[in-house]
């Protein structure tokens, strides 16, 4: 049998383990976007209000914190998710 994050099983174990994810998985994201939301805030007005950094070479600043930070939210994902599944065939044993 094949457990999906949406559906319902009939093992409370499976469902708390899929509610536990997906509050963890929620937590995570708002965490990680508030902070790569003030990361560049923080870039912007670094390059283009105090002028600490030549608007041509802040933009490349900026475009590799975004990227940097894509990179790490998708490998979190990825292992977050690898290790639900993990998870939630140890319980299963499917």
């Amino acid at each position: 049998m094949s457990y999906s994050l949406n559906s319902s099983s009939n093992d409370p174990r499976v469902d708390e383990l899929q509610r536990r994810h997906r509050q963890r998985q929620s937590r995570f994201i708002m965490v990680f976007a508030l902070i790569e939301g003030l990361v560049i805030v923080a870039a912007l007005l670094a390059v283009y209000v105090l002028r600490l950094v030549d608007p041509d070479m802040g933009i490349w600043i900026i475009v590799a914190i975004a990227v940097i930070g894509g990179g790490i939210l998708s490998a979190s994902l990825v292992s977050s998710n690898t290790r639900h599944a993990r998870d939630l065939r140890d319980i299963t044993g499917h």
